[in-house]
């Protein structure tokens, strides 16, 4: 039988800055509501996101033109900021967060020390560097050199389940290690002003998040609950490629956001749902908790109706959603990270996605804390 390999805690971090949904689209009625088609159309997207506010580390929208920082210093924004202006803001704002992020995360485990850690995994899609914020850890946490370092670029709001993956499996081959992976996402970046369906969309439902967890084999290295890594699955969905993509603009990068993916969802979830059932052995009734990542609300209404859910049973997932809007790969560990410290146990059922379009689910297992004697 195969080690246990666990999830053992969890920080997250924001921007300071956040503007909430009521604002944002006062902004944008005035910045490109010109039309009564395009006031109708921002009015739907906002009024009906199911979000109340989201961060972002852009923080000239309240300000006085005259006092912009990423903007040029004028009402109507532009001529908008390049790709390499933003990926400029990128690499300062990934420092400063990741950093924050990951000295939360040690702050939960006194027992892990920095020179202990094995092995860094970075997770991000809105920005690019080399020396990435990795080395910027290593340098001011206190790192080992000799740190092993992967970075997973580029997959969107799946990627922290494949991180996850590569976590547990470097444990299993190697039970001494000692695995933190860092999920950084900074969507506001990418905010344009392109007035197509898929870009009001994306401008209306990204945010900007962080988060940093870790992972061992060794039940020892936290002393709260945690979730035992089980079983993964990763499902492409055959002739969606079209509907959900990221590509790099001349103006940022340019989302492809389909009306479609709640459709997409909606009649392939059941199947991809069972399928990691049939893989881990186990059934509908060996799950009690349910972590899905919250995209938009069209995802989570459909998920919840297709596998037919009682009613509060994505509530997590709603209020991440809620308080801090679709912050890429990062978000689902939002989730996890409020699943872990509230006072449920059991089996839990977890999926997010992505471009593809790809569906990456696994079966965790929330296992209560253990006393001093080790007894659960």
């Amino acid at each position: 039988m195969l080690p246990q390999v666990y999830l053992h805690e969890i920080a997250t971090c924001v921007p300071p800055k956040s503007y909430t949904q009521e604002f944002t689209l006062d902004f944008l009625l005035h910045l490109q509501g010109s039309t009564p088609r395009k006031r109708e159309f921002l009015q739907k997207i906002y009024q009906r996101s199911a979000i109340d506010k989201r961060h972002t580390v852009i923080e000239d929208y309240d300000k006085d033109p005259a006092d912009y920082n990423f903007f040029p210093k004028n009402s109507s924004l532009t001529p908008e900021p390049s790709t390499a202006r933003r990926n400029d803001e990128y690499i300062r704002a990934a420092n400063v967060l990741s950093l924050q992020a990951v000295r939360a995360l040690l702050a939960k485990l006194p027992g892990v020390a920095p020179a202990s850690v094995t092995h860094l995994i970075t997770v991000s899609c809105t920005g690019f560097s080399a020396p990435g914020f990795d080395i910027h850890l290593m340098k001011e946490v206190g790192f080992p050199a000799s740190l092993n370092r992967l970075h997973i670029g580029f997959m969107g709001c799946y990627a922290a389940l494949p991180a996850l993956r590569t976590a547990r499996d470097i444990c299993l081959a190697d039970p001494e290690a000692r695995v933190i992976i860092v999920n950084l996402e900074l969507c506001s970046l990418h905010f344009q002003q392109k007035f197509d369906p898929d870009t009001v969309v994306a401008n209306a439902i990204f945010a900007d998040g962080v988060s940093a967890a870790f992972v061992s084999a060794q039940r020892d290295d936290s002393r709260g609950p945690v979730l035992s890594i089980q079983t993964l699955l990763s499902h492409f969905i055959e002739n969606s490629e079209k509907d959900m993509a990221w590509q790099i603009g001349e103006y940022g990068f340019d989302m492809k956001l389909s009306l479609y993916v709640p459709q997409f969802i909606e009649q392939n979830i059941a199947n991809i749902t069972n399928a990691l059932f049939a893989k881990a052995g186990k059934s509908r009734s060996d799950i009690q908790i349910w972590a899905i990542h919250p995209g938009g609300r069209a995802i989570l209404e459909k998920v919840q109706e297709t596998l037919a859910l009682e009613a509060g049973a994505l509530q997590v997932s709603y209020d991440i959603l809620r308080e801090y809007g679709n912050m890429s790969s990062a978000t689902i560990m939002f989730v996890l990270e409020r699943i872990l410290a509230d006072d449920r146990e059991g089996g839990v059922f977890s999926a997010a996605f992505g471009p593809g379009l790809t569906v990456e689910c696994c079966f965790l297992e929330k296992i209560r804390e253990t006393s001093r004697n080790g007894q659960t």
